[in-house]
């Protein structure tokens, strides 16, 4: 029991961002192993997760949530903008703005100059688009992985893609690594420190000074990509916004 994650009920902040007031829920949970609050949004859901350590009480927690308003305020101003894939919208991949253009027909997604043609029915143009933008991540992805990993002399098990909300990118214990699809929208310099990140954690799974030093070696611009992630990184999820799984 003692090692359990328990959940609290949740509780709500009040918002007034720049766009429209909002009421954000905070899902609290508390880990005996934590050794700091943890805050973090998750901007699928429009929520807030606290995790607490076993020491520290509710109160502190919404305490330090309060500390961090501006910060929360900025989070959900920016993911709240809704970005739709729909003909004639302009969408990024890897820092390059492409429209998206219905042509009709069939065939393949594919980008024609600066546009993104969609084939097909209208009526499926968001699925398309974002099913196309999740394969062209999963291949880039996958290259670069295994290009980071092969300077350090490590291999890959495999890379998979996700619509995470907690992080951009994970590495497991067996070598597999995943990523976010959303990177393809980031500029190119944001998609390769993700991956050199993830990467790096095949020789230190953790984030001591020794993880840096590998980090810095695979991508030295590391912390302008870390502050670009912190600042603009929930954005993205506002592309696809009328896309319903």
């Amino acid at each position: 029991m003692k090692n359990q994650l328990l959940h609290i009920s949740p509780h709500f902040i009040e918002l007034n961002t720049a766009s429209s007031s909002y009421r954000l829920p905070i899902v609290i949970r508390k880990h005996p192993s934590s050794r700091r609050i943890t805050l973090r949004f998750q901007p699928l859901h429009h929520s807030l997760t606290l995790t607490l350590p076993r020491y520290v009480s509710i109160k502190q927690g919404l305490d330090f949530i309060e500390q961090k308003r501006k910060w929360i305020e900025r989070q959900v101003d920016e993911t709240l903008q809704q970005l739709p894939f729909e003909n004639g919208a302009m969408v990024p991949v890897l820092g390059r703005e492409y429209r998206i253009r219905h042509i009709g027909g069939r065939g393949l997604v594919a980008i024609a100059g600066d546009e993104i043609h969609v084939p097909g029915e209208l009526e499926f143009l968001p699925r398309r688009v974002r099913d196309w933008l999740k394969q062209e991540a999963r291949t880039r992805l996958g290259e670069y992985a295994r290009q980071q990993a092969a300077l350090l002399d490590k291999r890959i098990r495999s890379v998979s893609v996700r619509d995470t909300t907690s992080r951009w990118g994970s590495c497991s214990h067996n070598g597999s690594l995943s990523f976010s699809w959303r990177l393809i929208l980031a500029p190119q310099n944001i998609f390769d420190y993700v991956v050199s990140h993830e990467v790096a954690h095949l020789i230190e799974f953790n984030h001591s000074a020794r993880f840096w030093q590998i980090v810095a070696r695979l991508h030295p611009d590391y912390q302008a990509a870390e502050y670009w992630l912190s600042r603009h990184g929930p954005g993205l999820y506002g592309y696809g916004s009328n896309i319903r799984d």
